[in-house]
């Protein structure tokens, strides 16, 4: 639009009286601020003159005036933080402070309304809106509607119109940089203009360019369960993480950050998507990993192997003579079959007979076995082994105390009579001594019959692992079942617990009641999903069962060939059609034309889905000789793609055994920074990462160190490839010693 025509100037006349809005509310809110902070600092003083020194000595009235103190502070510390909160909206705005306006006149009306649409709401004194928040029902219509007929929801209903206007601003440092008026998608001038630009150290927002398939799932409440398939770079973790800001800004009063938990890939990308949430003017809800919890919650008592040692063995060891024992073990614990098997064993844990036996003191009967057994299969049914366990014990040691004190009376009073005691402690000590000494068999008979040792129930399984596979569809032969057992059993005796071991041991601890549901969660967000197996989305259900679950993924980039969900319909029985929505995103917004183009080469099915039309140069193919020449080429193309101005270089190679060795070349001749770990924090640099930490990441250019065919060899390997190529945004180098993978054969 022509920067000298009458629009432009009518709407940088409007801009001025919005940002003057802005300016007042935000003094408002500082005068607020200090007024908060002096009242508290004279709430402070006020509590230490004059309440002093709390004692129960100085009567129950100072220590009710000290409580009312604390509270009274409590609440001015939240208005503060409320102040501060919004100051940082009003800083934000002052800068930008919308980005888009529709006109719309609704059914029935004569007049047009304009909303223009930012960030947040401003509401002056009067009530008029000046700005509606991107989340308001309204403003849906600027997502999911072009020019012409239209509609909203509200609490209200369906409100229809007619759309008669949808334009577009790029407002920067309280300057209108350009707008235009738009029948076309969200995607054309301004999604082309941001994708085209270099990636930043951290995940940005897309509210500016929501498209309206992701607009469908941000704003989707009407399915508790939503699963979101969609191809690299469709933006999967921007719209689950902007689906957060609405639930939050629609149920503020219901649902906070706290009721809320993300789990990523690791903990890499939860640093890399740290500054989406606040930048829309929210609170980081509960970050997490699936390993990161597991661990925790399996304690430190077992030498654990992590993600990261279990995808470098994989990878790197397959000459081992255990190899493919190892492998087969990974992939048979990733099965549905074998979760059936672990709830089949569950039920047998429950229901099997105790040995129960009568709990006898000096021949007086505590309780019977017969009554130990009511209580256990009838009274406590209806609790979990470990908890009604538990209540057992306690009943039994209830039962036991008056005989244990009346025992204690005796042995004082017969100590007393000896004639060998002055000292009444001494009687006592002594006679509490003698009685220990005679209920030890007691204790460890109870210690026996209510005993919960989660690696002993674990070993057990394995021990008659054909037993509870009865009934069931066995896949695999009696041989590889044979393997597989003495596998882990050899491992278990040794203290190892290899990765694929252990969300079965944390399956069996929540089901068998050792960990409690977090009740309080109300939305679980799940990323990479196809990562995940059907056993730890059972996990999930019975961690958050009454949460809704969101879950991300795509199945195309299962980089663990042998550990993932496989399809969809592996955890429909979790998931039921009644409560849940499949929803696909069909169009990639990450990478040009040309890397697109090549990266689904790599797949062996064919991809309809759409991509942005962004063209750049066609992805490089080059061979070498040996891995020191790809090290010179990668230190020129390095230097090459900087000067370009590119922000951020990465360097993916297959294993952290190849990132270590390039990294130690690298570092030498220019800066660069290494991700070895997933918990390494993401830096946006030239930085050298192993392929299965950079899924999720994206980066302005892509050299991929030696797909060579003596590394990406296998079948098994494509989809890590594939996943390790689409990281790319506007260049992608392919380097490689020897022959090419057959992978990328005809590519």
């Amino acid at each position: 639009m022509d920067r000298n025509s009458i629009e432009w100037k009518l709407e940088s006349e409007w801009l001025k009286d919005v940002l003057k809005e802005i300016q007042k509310q935000l003094d408002k809110n500082k005068e607020l601020k200090e007024k908060i902070k002096t009242d508290a600092i004279e709430t402070q003083k006020e509590l230490w003159e004059g309440t002093g020194s709390v004692s129960i000595i100085n009567g129950i009235d100072q220590i009710v005036d000290f409580m009312q103190f604390i509270n009274f502070m409590k609440i001015q510390k939240r208005s503060h933080e409320s102040t501060r909160r919004f100051q940082e909206k009003y800083e934000r705005m002052l800068l930008s402070a919308y980005f888009g306006r529709i006109d719309f006149i609704e059914s029935g009306e004569e007049k047009v309304e304009k909303y223009y649409i930012g960030i947040s709401n401003l509401i002056n004194d009067d009530l008029d809106f000046f700005i509606y928040d991107w989340r308001a029902p309204i403003s849906s219509m600027f997502y999911d509607w072009e020019i012409g007929e239209a509609n909203y929801k509200c609490p209200d209903g369906i409100i229809d119109g007619q759309l008669t206007l949808k334009r577009q601003y790029k407002i920067n440092n309280s300057e209108i940089e350009y707008m235009f008026d738009s029948n076309l998608k969200i995607d054309d001038e301004v999604l082309q203009g941001i994708l085209s630009k270099s990636t930043d150290s951290r995940m940005k927002t897309i509210v500016t360019t929501i498209q309206r398939e992701q607009n469908k799932v941000i704003r989707n409440e009407e399915h508790k369960n939503l699963i979101v398939q969609g191809p690299a770079g469709s933006g999967k973790t921007s719209v689950a993480l902007h689906r957060i800001a609405y639930l939050l800004y629609k149920h503020r009063e219901t649902i906070t950050p706290e009721n809320i938990v993300i789990f990523s890939p690791n903990e890499i990308f939860n640093d890399y998507i740290s500054n989406v949430l606040p930048e829309l003017g929210e609170d980081n809800m509960y970050q997490t990993t699936f390993k990161e919890y597991m661990h925790r919650a399996l304690g430190n008592e077992l030498i654990k192997e992590d993600y990261c040692e279990m995808m470098e063995y994989i990878l790197d060891s397959k000459e081992e003579a255990s190899y493919q024992d190892r492998i087969n073990n990974i992939k048979y614990k990733s099965t549905v079959e074998f979760t059936d098997i672990l709830k089949h064993y569950v039920t047998y844990l429950e229901k099997i007979d105790r040995n129960f036996t009568d709990i006898i003191f000096r021949d007086n009967l505590i309780v019977s076995s017969e009554e130990l057994e009511e209580l256990f299969f009838e009274e406590y049914i209806r609790l979990p082994l470990k908890r009604r366990l538990k209540k057992l014990k306690e009943r039994i040691l209830f039962l036991i105390e008056p005989y244990k004190k009346q025992r204690i009376k005796e042995a004082a009073e017969e100590l007393e009579n000896s004639g060998s005691y002055l000292d009444k402690m001494e009687i006592m000590r002594d006679s509490i001594a003698i009685v220990r000494e005679e209920m030890k068999e007691i204790y460890n008979e109870i210690n026996r019959i209510t005993e919960f040792d989660l690696l002993d129930i674990y070993k057990k399984l394995f021990e008659k692992l054909e037993y509870f596979s009865t009934g069931l569809s066995i896949e695999h032969c009696e041989e590889k079942i044979e393997k597989i057992k003495k596998y882990t059993l050899e491992n278990l005796e040794a203290q190892r617990l290899n990765y694929e071991d252990q969300p079965p041991l944390l399956y069996l601890k929540i089901a068998l009641g050792d960990i409690l549901k977090a009740s309080e969660i109300k939305y679980v967000i799940i990323d990479e999903a196809q990562d995940y197996t059907p056993l730890q989305y059972e996990i999930f259900h019975k961690l958050f069962e009454s949460a809704s679950m969101t879950i991300l993924g795509d199945l195309n980039q299962s980089i663990n060939a042998f550990m993932n969900v496989g399809d969809y319909n592996n955890i429909s029985h979790i998931f039921p059609q009644s409560s849940t929505c499949i929803i696909n995103l069909s169009k990639s917004y990450r990478s040009t034309m040309e890397i697109t183009e090549f990266s689904r080469k790599l797949l062996n099915n064919e991809i309809a889905d759409e991509c942005v039309l962004r063209s750049g140069d066609k992805p490089l193919l080059i061979g070498f000789s040996d891995e020191e020449a790809i090290e010179g080429r990668l230190l020129e193309d390095i230097k090459k793609y900087k000067g370009k101005g590119y922000k951020s270089i990465g360097i993916i190679t297959r294993t952290i055994k190849e990132a270590n060795k390039v990294y130690s070349f690298l570092k030498e001749h220019i800066q660069v920074k290494a991700i070895m770990k997933d918990d390494d924090e993401y830096v946006s640099d030239t930085l050298v990462i192993p392929s299965y930490l950079a899924k999720g990441l994206e980066f302005d250019v892509v050299l991929i160190y030696n797909a060579g065919s003596g590394n990406y060899c296998r079948e098994e390997e494509r989809l890590l490839l594939y996943t390790a190529c689409t990281r790319a945004l506007h260049v992608l180098c392919v380097y490689y010693t020897g022959g090419c993978t057959p992978l990328l054969k005809g590519i």
